[in-house]
């Protein structure tokens, strides 16, 4: 399969400001409880929606600032890519994007929310770096008439308009099924990541849910700490394969402390098995070693891409096709559907259309959004 993009005229415009950081397919729209796909998206034609949301175009050059967790890791480095590119296919405009610098980092955060206020844009897209800590300063956004989606992870305040993002409770299940499925009676270390964010705290919630369903799994470790880096996955990981040595399966949260955990198997040479979610660029490695037996795509481009098309039909006034209540978060989710990638299954996925950026591709510096658009211009998903 090929596909190119055909660049609109509209540029993306603005700078890239990090604080404190290290048309239409066959695919099903999403639900809430949405089966996992037992289909590849590889095996439909290309559609870098992938078939969850119809495009539109902006109706004005709305201006978009963009707020996110951080930059260190694939999951949001695509996102943001997703974002930047759809706004060129959408003719919006990017005016800024921060990053807050990690989790926890609520008051780096508000200070880029009151920024971007100050740059009077239309919309905010949030990937929060708390749950709480954000109604106040969301609330000046919003009486100014400043729309805010919240992006990936969920922010509580009800003023928020909606949310592009996975069910963190299912994805969970999903992990704990995966396992039972291998070996009903196995024990499982977990980490769950780090204290306060909600969508951990949710996926947890969801594993818990799938070990009550396999009664003879067992749950171990179950603390909440760290971040979620390598090195979390590493020292925590080690740590807890020391302690419970003959565990079977380790679950991982996502993104680097999953990857982090398959590291410490590796180098401790345990048949321990990591269950996560979302790719990183040393997934497909450990996978392929045995290292890693399933992860959760967290497809970073796609909700990018997502969030980026419901901005434009909120501020066109269009409809806001299968968002479902978000109880308990407050306010309405879009949901992405889940495909699990295990080492049969990659040959046939495309990592890059939907998870990660292209290689070598970075956030551009403040001064480089014409070099950006540019390199956005030229790039397409291999095929």
């Amino acid at each position: 399969m090929k596909y190119r993009f055909k660049v609109l005229s509209c540029a993306v415009v603005g700078a890239i400001a990090i604080a404190g950081c290290s048309t239409q397919s066959s695919n099903p729209p999403a639900t809430q409880g949405s089966p996992v796909a037992t289909t590849s998206p590889e095996t439909q034609s290309f559609d870098r929606l992938r078939g969850v949301v119809a495009p539109v175009q902006a109706k004005k050059p709305y201006r978009i600032g963009i707020a996110v967790v951080q930059l260190a890791d694939d999951y949001w480095k695509g996102m943001v890519y997703g974002l930047l590119d759809e706004a060129k296919q959408a003719g919006v405009e990017v005016v800024r994007v921060y990053a807050a610098g990690g989790y926890g980092k609520v008051p780096e955060q508000i200070a880029q929310l009151e920024a971007l206020e100050a740059l009077k844009v239309d919309a905010v897209i949030l990937g929060a770096a708390d749950y709480d800590g954000y109604d106040a300063v969301i609330k000046r956004l919003t009486d100014k008439g400043i729309k805010v989606l919240a992006a990936g992870v969920p922010v509580n305040s009800k003023q928020v308009s909606l949310g592009v993002t996975m069910d963190e409770i299912e994805i969970g299940k999903t992990i704990a099924r995966y396992i039972c499925k291998q070996d009903p009676k196995a024990e499982v270390i977990t980490l769950p990541g780090p204290k306060g964010p909600a969508w951990n705290k949710l996926r947890f919630d969801g594993v818990q849910a799938g070990a009550k369903d396999c009664p003879g799994m067992k749950l171990v470790g179950n603390t909440f700490a760290g971040d979620i880096t390598i090195e979390d996955g590493q020292s925590q990981a080690s740590d807890l394969m020391i302690k419970y040595p003959d565990a079977d399966y380790l679950y991982a949260a996502a993104g680097g402390l999953g990857t982090g955990a398959g590291l410490a198997t590796k180098r401790m040479n345990r048949n321990t098995k990591v269950v996560t979610a979302a790719v990183t660029a040393k997934t497909v490695e450990l996978i392929d070693q045995g290292h890693i037996a399933m992860v959760v795509s967290e497809p970073g481009i796609l909700i990018g891409r997502s969030l980026m098309q419901y901005s434009a039909r909120l501020l066109n006034g269009d409809d806001l096709p299968n968002l479902k209540p978000g109880a308990p978060i407050p306010y309405s989710q879009f949901l992405i559907p889940m495909y699990e990638l295990t080492k049969d299954k990659l040959p046939n996925y495309n990592l890059t259309r939907y998870d990660q950026p292209p290689a070598g591709w970075q956030p551009p510096a403040s001064g480089q959004a014409q070099q950006q658009n540019q390199a956005l211009s030229s790039w397409s998903p291999r095929s």
